[in-house]
């Protein structure tokens, strides 16, 4: 992302002078701006008067003169305690929206349809193409004023016809990828409304709403802190200032839009949205960078050196039609010299355009954009385009475990209490029976120290809905089977009104706590977390009787061999402890506390949740073993647990390694280097291992991808190759760092951005070795059919047109196959694999040598064969008198232009007399010295020779086409072609426009009609390019073995198979 520091940004090293230089120079309160319409307190123009940028004390003041947040909650309308009223939701919030507007921004205008057009026409080669075919059409019209203009015009209309169809690529393109940016932009929020808590589209949010914001949320739009505890906002990708900035009702309320939550949890009252919010002003002025990724950076290169042949080639033809002019006769030649170079020029130009591969960038964009709408229907939303292709060659995925391996749907199946411990068998058929005491305490502090919330509606089989922590969600589940309304309980045990603070769960702590104030003076800290570390801290137990007893060392020890028992057994152990402290213990202000004092607690009870392991995880971390990516999971669970779900899914092999973090990050480097190979689990691990973990793998030149859900994921995403963010766990911070977004949280969506990164892959150098062929041909025909003396057999206007089915109906037929399993049964490619594999190489050599012979044959031999004329004839032939002819004398020696004998006279204007009729018939050359007459104007060609041989060429490119459909030795080229609806359309429309071409061109394409027995010849010489295709994958040439990363993966067979 692209991040904009604002003029006037300071560094932190400098705020507090800037604060002392601001009572200097910063005005009083200003006059605020509050009638509005619809009966508001305050209008638009008042709001922004709290929201200036980089003014925060003048904000302040500016809040305290409206009455401060209650002030301007009251002009809002809003009440703080239950929220926007039914009322207004009722009248879909019309009056609020009319005074204030949408969340919603006014995007920039994309490039129409017309710019785009003439943008293509911005191109050097174009342009001198256009020039040249204007210059073509005045000489034309000078030398034959009617038919002269008609070759000049054909290839304006074939360059404005290449211009249309680049035009509706790109058209089509941005359209698609505005699409892809609205669908990353769209998330929901957390709001109060009549009372009650509901997720609502963050499009729906006014000016008013009260908005829940959690660690890792992203600020929806501008707004107000109303209550919340520990909350640091980081705002450097709007202030460029590194430091979390701390967020309260006195020191800085002002939370800023497209901003993150760091830390801590509060509600806050929306200010300003859309265009009027911060983000939004700066959204305005917003310039997109683009990057070229990996493949483009290869395919740049590739262009410059086939652009390079291309040119190359285009001289060397270039020189050869002007040598073999100047030595050809006078009386032999075709046209004048002008007309000859120009007609030479346009065929260079022609040439260069043709072997420019402008298609393969565009093959890319097709692929990629294709590709990214289809991936969301496999549940991947591809934020950045460098990571569909990276993710197709990743030797190494480092995945969560919740949510992607298992199914995050958390459950309570064992319980140490009152000092035993039970199964789930025994609960579901013999329920507890708990001392009151006992209960309320366990209760108590479950509910109070938890923020998850349960949506009693739209869950599978009626039940309730978890929204927020799942592990919380299951112990409070598990509570309402005991009958415990968990909200009344969490209300008066929880009063954040009255000074109560919750400490938000920390990775470093591996806990979280609330400290409350209890009835007659004193606090109590109720603290929850990994149960061995928070058994840890314990000095006491509760009894089943809900007295306090010393923890001792027989106690202890049997705690522990029930979590290491649930730990085995897969399951997320949960210690739930308190403790009390006297009023003069603790400081009388909480948040001046800043960590909580959890030592000497009192145990309570142990939950043994779990989280079932998804149904496809196995089978598709064996798919990724077998494609050579080696997997791993990174987990915060105990080494037992994370060692259990590891075999399970397949992670954890026999010979493989499973550390714990801290183990991990005190090991020596250079044993820890030998040991990563075999590294397949890290358990109780922290942010910092994972990102660790992925630096050392990319320095071994690993392509990593890497799963994250939390905000302290974040710097693991960025560092990683490619960064997948769950869409559903995953918060806004985590999403915002990655390159892609697993909209389900599946380990087998994973699978499949790789099986779809590896298909785009391969449908570039599908298209790399169909275009290398056809310019192969193409360029060696013109070259070689030019040294020989013949015209160009591929005129301009043909060349255009096989540029047209090389590059754009090439792109989007080949960049448009769709992902085949087999992709996953070969290796990742290195970074540095050259494009072109020899299996291709040799595809190319031996369809362009095919198919080059058999036009060279055509060329030299086909008129005997076809019984045609050779090369372009002339069938009918114009002459007249020189201008000029009474003053014009015939050089000696004198030759009449038909019987070939002496000339009877020198004067041209001795031979008038003689054929009278001459100048209206035009139609039989008299019988005079050449020298009387104007040079002879063809008025009918017969094409057939070069026409035949243009049809077999595209023939032999449309069913080489789909021998293109596989760059490795697999002969099944057929295998899922009629499943591909663009490609036929693609081969459909090919046929259909050569056959308007070849029988209704005429003189504008310089073709003519062919009968059947052409059309078959054609037809039947362009097939064989297929039996080719199957025999020359049996061609012992391989795949070069070092171009492959990760030995731990197969590869498709050495020699194809005959099986179907």
């Amino acid at each position: 992302m692209t991040r904009v520091t604002p003029l006037g940004s300071r560094s932190p090293d400098v705020e507090d002078t800037t604060h002392v230089l601001a009572d200097q120079v910063v005005p009083g309160p200003a006059r605020i701006e509050v009638e509005a319409g619809g009966g508001f307190g305050i209008s638009k123009k008042g709001l922004a008067d709290i929201n200036i940028d980089q003014m925060t004390e003048t904000n302040v003041k500016n809040l305290k003169q409206l009455g401060g947040v209650d002030g301007l909650a009251k002009k809002l309308r809003v009440d703080t305690a239950t929220g926007l009223s039914r009322q207004e939701i009722d009248a879909n919030f019309f009056a609020r929206r009319a005074a204030f507007g949408t969340n919603t921004f006014v995007e920039a205008p994309s490039k129409s349809f017309l710019s785009l057009f003439v943008d293509c026409f911005k191109d050097t080669t174009l342009i001198i193409l256009n020039v040249a075919a204007v210059a073509s059409i005045a000489t034309g019209m000078i030398e034959n004023p009617q038919h002269g203009w008609v070759e000049g015009f054909t290839i304006v209309v074939a360059v404005v016809l290449v211009a249309f169809v680049s035009t509706v690529s790109n058209y089509t393109k941005e359209k698609q990828f505005r699409a892809l940016n609205a669908k990353n932009d769209e998330f929901n929020v957390k709001v109060l409304r009549a009372g009650n808590y509901d997720q609502v589209p963050v499009a729906d949010i006014n000016v008013g709403d009260i908005v829940v914001l959690e660690s890792g949320d992203k600020v929806p739009a501008d707004a107000v802190f109303l209550r919340g505890q520990d909350v640091k906002c980081n705002e450097s990708s709007l202030t460029g200032e590194p430091d979390e900035v701390t967020k309260g009702v006195t020191k800085d309320p002002f939370l800023l839009s497209g901003c993150l939550l760091a830390s801590g949890r509060c509600e806050v009252i929306i200010t300003a949205i859309g265009s009027d919010s911060r983000w939004g002003r700066i959204k305005a002025k917003l310039v997109r960078e683009h990057r070229a990724t990996p493949l483009m950076e290869k395919l740049d290169d590739m262009v410059k050196i086939i652009g390079y042949g291309g040119m190359g080639c285009a001289i060397a033809t270039m020189i050869a039609m002007v040598s073999i002019y100047a030595t050809t006769s006078p009386e032999l030649r075709k046209g004048t010299w002008v007309h000859k170079l120009l007609d030479t020029f346009i065929i260079g130009v022609t040439i260069v355009v043709v072997a420019i591969p402008e298609g393969l960038p565009l093959a890319v964009t097709i692929s990629l954009s294709y590709s990214t709408k289809k991936m969301l229907n496999d549940h991947n939303l591809i934020r950045v385009l460098a990571a569909c292709e990276t993710m197709g060659n990743c030797t190494s995925i480092c995945s969560d475990k919740t949510g992607t391996l298992t199914e995050n749907r958390m459950t309570v199946v064992e319980l140490w209490t009152q000092g035993k411990h039970y199964d789930e068998p025994s609960m579901r058929n013999h329920p507890i029976k708990f001392d009151a005491r006992y209960f309320d305490m366990v209760a108590t502090a479950v509910c109070a120290n938890s923020t998850a919330q349960l949506l009693e509606k739209g869950g599978p089989q009626d039940m309730p809905i978890v929204q927020g922590n799942k592990t919380e969600g299951a112990m409070l589940l598990w509570l309402r089977n005991q009958g415990v309304v968990y909200k009344q309980v969490r209300d008066a045990a929880f009063r954040p009104q009255t000074g109560d603070r919750m400490y938000s769960f920390s990775s470093e702590r591996k806990s979280m706590s609330t400290i409350v104030r209890v009835h007659g003076g004193g606090f109590r800290l109720y603290s929850k977390g990994a149960a061995e570390i928070i058994l840890s801290r314990c000095t006491h137990v509760l009894k089943a009787n809900g007295t306090v007893g010393v923890l001792n060392t027989v106690t202890n020890d049997d705690i522990h061999d029930t979590i290491v028992g649930m730990a085995k057994m897969c399951l997320r152990t949960m210690c739930v402890a308190y403790r009390d402290f006297s009023a003069d213990e603790l400081p009388a202000d909480l948040s001046t506390l800043d960590n909580p004092p959890e030592g000497s607690m009192v145990c309570c009870a142990i939950f043994g949740i779990m989280d079932p392991l998804r149904a496809d995880v196995a089978e598709s971390v064996q798919t990724c073993q077998r494609a050579g990516i080696t997997v791993r999971m990174v987990t915060g669970d105990n080494i037992h647990t994370a060692r259990a779900i590891a075999k399970q899914c397949g992670i954890l092999t026999t010979d493989g390694v499973a550390l714990e973090g801290p183990v991990f990050r005190e090991m020596p480097k250079d044993q820890l280097q030998a040991l990563l190979p075999k590294l397949q689990v890290l358990a109780r691990s922290s942010p910092d291992d994972k990102h660790m973990l992925v630096t050392m793998l990319r320095a071994r030149q690993e392509v990593v991808g890497v799963t994250g859900d939390g905000t302290n994921d974040a710097p693991a995403l960025r560092a990683a190759d490619v960064g997948l963010a769950m869409g559903i766990a995953g918060t806004d911070l985590a999403k915002e760092a990655a390159d892609i977004i697993i909209m389900d949280d599946r380990f087998a969506s994973i699978k499949q951005s790789v099986l779809w990164g590896r298909c785009v892959y391969d449908n570039i150098r599908k298209f790399v070795q169909f275009q290398l062929t056809v310019n192969v041909v193409a360029l060696s025909l013109t070259f070689l059919g030019a040294l020989a003396g013949f015209d160009p057999p591929l005129n301009a206007v043909m060349m255009l047109w096989v540029n047209l089915i090389m590059d754009t109906m090439g792109a989007l037929a080949l960049g448009t196959e769709v992902p085949k399993p087999e992709l996953l049964l070969r290796r990742p490619y290195k970074k540095d694999a050259s494009l072109v594999s020899r299996i291709m190489v040799k595809h190319i050599i031996i369809q362009s040598t095919f198919q080059l012979t058999t036009l060279l044959m055509l060329l030299f031999l086909g008129p005997g064969w076809l019984d045609v004329p050779n090369g372009n004839a002339c069938i009918s032939t114009t002459y007249a008198w020189i201008d000029d002819i009474a003053n014009v004398a015939a050089p000696e020696p004198c030759v009449l232009l038909q019987n070939h004998s002496t000339c009877w006279s020198l004067n041209c204007s001795a031979y008038v007399p003689l054929y009278p009729t001459f100048n209206q018939s035009h139609a039989m050359p008299p019988n005079v010295p050449l020298a009387c007459l104007k040079s002879p104007r063809c008025d009918v060609y017969d094409y057939r020779h070069f026409t035949f041989l243009f049809n077999v060429f595209v023939f032999a490119q449309v069913f080489n086409e789909i021998n293109a459909r596989s760059v490795t030795n697999d002969w099944r080229v057929l295998h899922g072609f009629f499943s591909n609806t663009m490609f036929l359309f693609i081969l459909a429309m090919t046929v259909v426009f050569q056959v308007v071409i070849v029988e209704f061109g005429g003189d504008f394409t310089k073709t003519s009609s062919l009968d059947g027995t052409l059309w078959a010849y054609s037809v039947a010489i362009g097939v064989i390019t297929l039996p080719l295709g199957v025999v020359m994958r049996f061609v012992p040439v391989q795949e070069d073995p070092d171009s492959f990363a990760n030995p731990n993966g197969l590869v498709i067979p050495k020699q194809p198979s005959l099986a179907l």
